[in-house]
């Protein structure tokens, strides 16, 4: 199945085989399957979820149309963030969870592992890229601080350092921790500008940037972080890098239009989430490998490990029964782990599939001498690559493991919004099917009340010492 000239999904070999998903099972699953799409339908006209609460991630392609999740002075400014970028040396981004992963990928795909490594003219102006905030490391932090001194003392000014701090709550401990830590850290020899992306009212962080005039951008109600990517969240940090947000967003707005017909052949969200709930419910699949073939997309393996867990792990469905639902996401990358996961893909327990992506121009090539067999000849690494991902998946299919694949014809930021979209719709999808919320997180919530809890004991003992 194919959505414009963005994505084409192969479900071959999670349909049809004697070993997969049948189209008797499809056939079984109808009335169920009709439902979820009526049920997304429903949070398409009136944006509430499960419990209530507002679901508006259907939204987010026609965020710069619809003026609903970003007013006209925030459209403006995100717009012409370019600029703003290029006036810094240095952007730390400084996030965790929903408000890190997307960025990630954004930057592995349209950066590279080398940005900081070129000039500034071969980066047209834009400023190095350093994330924080994902991690309670005071190792990391103290390195980062360190190694912006280290490329203070070449130059003949105080570095320009961007501080984009980005939390919903405003006082998630991870980023609010390294925001204070760096500012504190660099403000010494740096010339720090602060800028923000948090609740439109609530928490420290909307006080703070308030009282300290910065610059501050709006997660917009309705918004989970696991789809916040295509939000101010994600859109903030790729305009300050150049990365055409338009696109990013047409990309999304392609597949959600694709993507609305109840019946799954004719929409490939909701048959690839049918096929993977059929494949759950009947089938004894407990794991999902997402595989990207590539370096530079095995951060998207990242981000949607988070997507598919915190969406679908459920303890209670939406009736309050406990179901203890979902399935265990695991990241890999080809072919980097078919020479350390795929043995146990192939011949461990039968209680995965696999999620390849692959994008078929690459852009850049490379021919290497290459002997198979007596017969010699250059070879295109792409189509080493290709051939690579083509004999996982049929060893796969010869141990009767399942697996499907999505392919892109290039990588832009249209197929990327595309890519990542449509993984929200398939999430969506089946959370109806599942029956279970997949728009809130009640137990990430549950560990934040014991963790913040232990620091105010800790913070108390010391005080009356």
């Amino acid at each position: 199945m194919c959505i414009s000239d963005l994505l084409s999904i192969d479900t071959s070999r999670l349909l049809g085989k004697d070993w997969s998903v049948t189209e008797k099972d499809l056939a079984a699953y109808e009335e169920k399957i009709c439902g979820a799409a009526e049920k997304m339908d429903q949070l398409r006209r009136d944006g509430i979820g499960p419990d209530g609460s507002a679901v508006l991630f259907p939204h987010l392609p026609y965020l710069l149309e619809e003026n609903r999740l970003i007013d006209e002075g925030e459209k403006e400014a995100l717009l012409q963030l370019g600029e703003t970028g290029k006036a810094q040396d240095v952007l730390i981004s400084i996030g965790i969870g929903g408000s890190y992963l997307g960025n990630q990928v954004l930057f592995d795909i349209f950066c590279g592992n080398y940005w900081n490594e070129r000039t500034r003219e071969e980066r047209g102006g834009y400023p190095k890229v350093y994330f924080a905030g994902q991690n309670m490391d005071p190792v990391e932090l103290t390195e980062l601080a360190e190694e912006i001194k280290r490329c203070a003392s070449h130059m003949e000014r105080k570095p320009k350092v961007l501080l984009l701090i980005i939390s919903k709550s405003g006082t998630t401990l991870e980023p609010v921790t390294a925001f204070r830590v760096m500012k504190e850290l660099l403000s010494p020899f740096c010339e720090i500008t602060e800028m923000a992306v948090t609740d439109k009212e609530k928490g420290w962080l909307r006080a703070d940037a308030r009282a300290q005039h910065m610059l501050c951008f709006t997660v917009p109600d309705g918004i989970g972080g696991r789809f916040s990517v295509f939000s101010q969240v994600g859109l903030v940090f790729a305009a300050l890098l150049g990365i055409p947000v338009r696109e990013f967003l047409s990309g999304a707005r392609a597949v959600e239009e694709a993507c609305r017909d109840r019946d799954p052949k004719k929409n490939p969200a909701l048959l690839l989430a049918a096929l993977k709930y059929i494949a759950t419910c009947e089938y004894g699949i407990t794991a999902e490998v997402t595989m990207p073939y590539g370096t530079a997309l095995r951060s998207v393996g990242w981000w949607y490990a988070q997507l598919l867990g915190e969406s679908l792990g459920k303890k209670y469905d939406n009736a309050g029964n406990i179901v203890y639902n979902g399935r265990t996401p695991v990241s890999a990358v080809g072919t980097t782990d078919m020479h350390s996961l795929t043995q146990e893909h192939q011949q461990g327990g039968k209680n995965k599939l696999l999620q390849f992506i692959s994008v078929k121009e690459s852009g850049k090539d490379l021919e290497a001498f290459c002997m198979e067999d007596g017969h010699a000849g250059r070879v295109p690494m792409s189509r080493m690559m290709e051939a690579a991902c083509h004999a996982n998946e049929e060893a796969l299919a010869a141990e009767h493991r399942m697996s499907c694949h999505i392919f892109l014809e290039k990588m832009d930021p249209a197929h990327l919004g595309a890519l990542l979209y449509f993984f929200c719709l398939t999430i969506a999808y089946e959370g109806f099917l599942e029956n279970v919320n997949a728009f809130d997180q009640p137990g990430v919530e549950d560990y934040k009340k014991i963790l913040h809890s232990e620091l105010k004991s800790y913070i108390t003992e010391h005080e009356e010492n």
